[in-house]
């Protein structure tokens, strides 16, 4: 066969794939590719196909376009595309994996910088460190009238984020405070009246008190909704207000100590329902005092004998509260520190002038560490808080 009857023939044979007519998408395809491969690789290519029509073309034309149509391009083009796809995916794949081996590793340097490290949440203070306790203090005063005085005191500054307050109920039960290994200390909540309630106490509040170990409503409404109150809020911030216990104090706070008098208050004016429950005194003599100081922290003050309420009143004022509130005192006065200031009857004696017959309590606020402190201890800590 004659070099042009080839010619003729691969001539024909692009014709017959034209009459195929190609989709465009794969014509495409095809220019892409025999741009790729090599001049070497389309000359063999095409040397098959001249072999392939070295039989006479005039006499079957149409048959031999068609079969040699579906054995070089109709069959294999599929195919190769197939392998092409997934050839195409494979790498694709690959690199995202890749990828993602690399984002899951260290962060550079100029990212760390910008994303915050979180960091794990501080420990708890130790068992110490959730009280002062400070010790027959003096505190050098000047009065109005230019004549000085000297107020000795002791207190007990408390951290409100990490203690809690119970009720300890039952008379004459100071004693037995000397020995509660649990307590951080004792002192006095508001004041009472005797009479029908409480059970066995048989006594009536005249303040509401919501308290670790459970709730004590006011038996005095009246006195309740007069006076003010000092609570510790869920986060363990401490608050102070006026009036009893309402559903949104009761829902905000997990302490609330009500029924107390508002000394002074340099936050806020007390409102019109306010009361109190101390007007003018004046008789010296032993003093309970919740401070608010600046730093959020409680501070619990017992006087010394002797102290009058103007000279309360300066020295609030030289300690810096924001603001002062008087429980029970007088002869109800307490201040408890089980292992370092136990009550005795000599104390009893002191407290009510000579007349400890006076002094008795239904009851004595325990202030103690927080569940929650408890709860973020190691497992050789001491066991968790029991009922009062």
């Amino acid at each position: 066969m004659d070099q042009t009857s080839g010619s003729d023939g691969l001539i024909d044979l692009e014709q017959s794939v034209s009459s195929r007519q190609i989709p465009e998408r794969l014509e495409n395809w095809l220019l892409g590719m025999s741009c790729a491969v090599n001049q070497q690789s389309q000359e063999q290519f095409f040397t098959k196909i001249r072999v392939l029509k070295s039989i006479d073309v005039a006499d079957a034309l149409q048959p031999v376009h068609t079969e040699v149509m579906q054995f070089w391009f109709v069959r294999p083009l599929p195919l190769l595309a197939l392998s092409l796809a997934s050839g195409l995916l494979g790498i694709g794949i690959a690199r995202w994996m890749h990828s993602a081996d690399k984002a899951t590793g260290p962060l550079p340097q100029s990212i760390s910088r910008l994303v915050p490290q979180i960091e794990p949440p501080l420990p708890p203070p130790t068992r110490d460190q959730l009280t002062r306790f400070r010790l027959t203090q003096t505190l050098d005063l000047l009065r109005s009238d230019s004549t000085r005085v000297s107020i000795g005191f002791t207190s007990v500054v408390v951290d409100p984020r990490w203690t809690t307050v119970e009720f300890f109920a039952g008379w004459n039960r100071e004693f037995e405070a000397n020995a509660d290994k649990e307590a951080l200390l004792f002192t006095s909540g508001p004041t009472f009246a005797r009479g029908s309630g409480n059970g066995n106490l048989a006594m009536r509040l005249h303040g509401d008190l919501m308290l670790a170990n459970g709730l004590w409503p006011a038996g005095n409404r009246a006195a309740a909704a007069g006076r003010a109150w000092v609570g510790i809020s869920h986060s363990g911030d401490l608050e102070f207000g006026y009036g009893p216990l309402t559903s949104e104090l009761e829902q905000r706070l997990r302490v609330f100590i009500g029924g107390l008098h508002a000394f002074t208050n340099t936050t806020q004016e007390a409102p019109e329902t306010y009361s109190g429950v101390y007007g003018e005194m004046r008789l010296a003599d032993v003093r309970i005092v919740y401070g608010i100081r600046p730093d959020g922290q409680l501070e619990l003050v017992e006087t010394a004998d002797g102290v009058l309420l103007s000279d309360l009143k300066n020295f609030v004022s030289s300690k810096g509260f924001l603001a002062s509130f008087l429980p029970d005192h007088a002869s109800k006065s307490r201040l408890i520190v089980p292992g370092k200031r136990p009550w005795s009857y000599e104390h009893a004696v002191w407290v009510s002038g000579g007349k400890p017959s006076i002094t008795q309590m239904p009851f004595l606020l325990k202030i103690r560490p927080s569940q929650e402190w408890y709860d973020r201890q190691p497992a050789a800590a001491a066991p968790g808080p029991g009922t009062s």
